[in-house]
């Protein structure tokens, strides 16, 4: 663990950062999600929900992140504050509505905008390789808590 930073609350311990991030995945309900591709990097904020094990979003299936996902798979995803940072990298599956299996998580009907509600939109199931969280500079030299797709605690 790291020693505090003058004036700075002490860090989490490592467990204490997973729990942190396990609440924000499961509250938050929208997110900055960075793609990259020919024309360069592209964000965009996306409605998403925690299925326990995959931060899942939707959108047009003629979008640019949709174009971009297709080309390649990785991507990240920013929640929070710069108080309360969690950045998720990670690989998408794209999967249309008709193509959901029958045992899909209930949660999948929170989402803002939804493809079972909206032509034409698929859902992106981001399931994550590394996370990484920090609430200030004091934070920032043990913020990763998940490391090829495995938690640290």
């Amino acid at each position: 663990m790291t020693a505090p930073s003058a004036g700075l609350a002490p860090p989490r311990d490592l467990a204490q950062r997973k729990a942190d991030v396990l609440g924000k995945l499961a509250s938050e309900r929208f997110a900055w999600l960075a793609t990259s591709g020919e024309s360069g990097a592209h964000l965009v904020p996306l409605g998403c929900v925690w299925d326990g094990a995959r931060l899942v979003m939707a959108t047009q299936e003629r979008h640019v992140t949709v174009r971009n996902l297709r080309e390649d798979g990785h991507c990240r995803v920013a929640l929070g504050d710069p108080a309360d940072v969690v950045l998720v990298d990670g690989t998408v599956e794209l999967v249309a509505y008709e193509d959901l299996p029958a045992d899909a998580p209930p949660v999948l009907a929170d989402l803002p905008v939804n493809p079972s509600r909206v032509p034409g939109c698929v859902y992106l199931f981001l399931t994550p390789r590394r996370v990484l969280t920090w609430r200030h500079r004091g934070e920032i030299p043990d913020r990763t808590v998940m490391a090829d797709g495995r938690w640290l605690a």
